[in-house]
């Protein structure tokens, strides 16, 4: 696991621009001082999420998360501590300590250190992008024209060609010094049985997968024949990196068309894509092989207010796009569906029809809500039966909307829509779970017992609104401070007191902890209650109160003890707690 010093993770801190990270993922606007956007954590409508860029620190008061830069990318992407200090390092030029003499780098793949992989993935992209562009290419650049996609696109997609027969990227990986165990877990290679590893993909059209960092972290393959005996896709398995329901092909280069546009086009497959880019439309992104997932709308919801879902116009397309309807809502976004003429899917539609022709057809399309009102009334006959039916299916959409709010306006919408009461619609218990519920990438912890003493927690954030305090508070209390996760950060700014280093929010860093960063962030956003003696006057009523509880802990010990003591007929001990005991008593 890397390690990194106080003084490196401060000098990566320093070093970025908070609002500029921010903004690739929520849409900010500046009010005085600070910014304030939608949380990226939680549904919302109202902003609640403020970054204040002089303290380097970001804060949500409508859930609670907070903390720095580290942290912001930890929630965000999924990386561990380690990861995310490495990827800001490198993005705004920190230099890191090198590993060991002797390591071997491109072999470390497991969870704390991805940087192998990644570079495996890129290097492998490079490679298909070099063949694509060569003689061997010559099929696959003539399928590209065939689909009336121009090399200019091609290059800007880093599209690639996989080597023919059965070892071609595995051998050319190995010689550039990379080993099986990497390119296994960036799913590049497979275990064969009595031939050892074979390539994953084998001459086929390579489209690679890029995250929101801009880095190569899986691919998809296309066969340009037919062949009943392999399927038309062939898509990375799943990795440390590759998340196919928080990611989607595209978003990195449709992120800025997506805040000027308020709106994205959803789309299911590689082609539809490329061909609407090619085409001129940029505010489209595509799911990976998965249905749409609530990870896929947090990367969205902070910028844009409308998702139009472009889906195939076939039942599984379909289908796909009426699931959506619970997802959305629950994000707090605007649906409508896009239904194209039977036979087509966006990439044959643009071919055929054009750029004009798509959009006037998504200024025709159908709100969600009518479109799964249309759908069920299709899928049912008008009977008694078919009602029921019908209700039931209702109410299971109805039980993936967790807020009682939206459920009922959803509930009143559905009944009115399909002629139903709207008591047929409820009495049902909801789903705790399931596709239709917002998960975010911040842990549930406000359903969790606290992390740490409330008393103990409130005093360090006003030791971090008042540092005048901290000299005296960490002299006193080192030992009285409860042995929870709060002394994490007691001990932080005891050490940096008596090491003369500045000791406001801004230089604490607590990003191992969700509550201890919430904690510090909160404290950054605080204006002084109050100033001179008066500070510490209110710092020695918290110490009190834990110094109190303390005692009645210690108490409680020394009384289970002073009992284990009499019944072994352990006299000496038994005289050092009684005393022990007595002193507490009198003080």
């Amino acid at each position: 696991m890397a390690y990194f010093t106080d003084e490196k993770i401060e000098e990566v801190n320093e070093a970025v621009d908070l609002v500029e990270l921010i903004s690739n993922y929520v849409s900010l606007k500046r009010a005085g001082n600070i910014y304030k956007g939608l949380c990226p954590f939680h549904s919302e409508k109202t902003p609640s999420f403020v970054v204040t860029p002089h303290r380097r620190m970001f804060h949500c008061f409508g859930c609670g998360v907070g903390g720095g830069p580290i942290r912001f990318l930890m929630m965000i992407a999924g990386h561990s501590f380690p990861e995310a200090v490495e990827e800001l390092a490198r993005r705004y030029g920190v230099e890191l300590p090198r590993p060991a003499a002797g390591s071997a780098p491109r072999q470390q793949t497991s969870g704390e250190n991805r940087a192998a992989i990644y570079e495996v993935l890129k290097t492998a992209r490079d490679v298909y992008e070099k063949n694509l562009w060569s003689d061997n290419g010559a099929i696959a650049r003539r399928y590209l024209a065939d689909r009336g996609l121009e090399s200019s696109v091609a290059r800007e997609f880093r599209l690639g060609l996989s080597p023919g027969g059965w070892d071609g990227l595995t051998r050319y990986l190995k010689a550039k010094g990379f080993g099986e165990k990497v390119m296994l877990e960036a799913g590049l290679i497979k275990e064969g049985r009595q031939d050892g590893h074979y390539d994953t993909f084998r001459d086929r059209l390579m489209i690679p997968i890029i995250d929101a960092e801009n880095r190569t972290v899986g691919f998809g393959g296309r066969l340009m024949t037919a062949d009943d005996n392999q399927p038309k896709y062939l898509n990375s398995p799943e990795t440390a990196v590759y998340k196919k329901s928080r990611l989607l092909y595209g978003y990195n280069r449709a992120r800025p068309y997506l805040r000027a546009a308020g709106m994205v086009f959803m789309v299911e497959g590689y082609f539809d894509l490329i061909a609407m880019v090619a085409g001129g439309i940029n505010e489209v992104t595509a799911t990976l092989g998965t249905a749409l997932t609530p990870g896929h709308l947090n990367l969205l919801k902070g910028h844009v207010r409308e998702v139009m879902l472009l889906f195939d116009s076939d039942e599984a397309g379909q289908r796909a796009a009426a699931r959506a309807l619970p997802l959305l809502l629950n994000a707090e976004l605007d649906g409508r569906v896009l239904r194209l003429p039977p036979g087509h899917d966006p990439d044959t539609f643009m071919r055929e029809f054009g750029t004009e022709a798509l959009y006037e057809a998504a200024s025709q399309a159908m709100d969600i809500v009518d479109f799964q009102v249309a759908r069920m009334k299709k899928s049912y006959p008008d009977t008694m039966a078919g009602q029921a039916r019908m209700a039931r299916e209702a109410k299971e959409i109805i039980a993936q909307v967790p807020d009682s709010a939206k459920s009922q306006l959803l509930r009143r919408r559905l009944a009115r829509m399909l002629e139903l009461d709207e008591a047929a619609l409820g009495g049902f218990a909801k789903k705790q779970g399931g596709p239709g519920r917002v998960l975010s990438h911040q842990p549930e912890r406000r359903k969790k017992g606290p992390a740490f003493d409330e008393i103990a927690g409130a005093l360090l954030k006003f030791m971090l609104i008042h540092p005048e305090t901290i000299g005296e508070v960490t002299a006193e209390m080192a030992a009285y401070w409860p042995d929870d996760e709060s002394r994490q950060l007691f001990s932080r700014l005891k050490d940096r007191h008596e090491a003369g280093l500045p000791v406001g929010p801004e230089n604490i860093v607590c990003d191992e902890s969700d509550e201890l960063a919430a904690l510090v962030s909160e404290a950054a956003l605080s204006e002084r209650s109050s100033t001179g003696e008066e500070s510490m006057i209110m710092a020695r009523a918290y110490m009190d109160r834990l110094i109190a509880v303390w005692r009645k802990k210690r108490q409680a010990a020394l009384s289970e003890a002073i009992a284990r003591a009499e019944a072994a007929g352990d006299g000496e001990n038994l005289r050092k707690l009684l005393t022990e005991k007595n002193a507490l008593q009198l003080k």
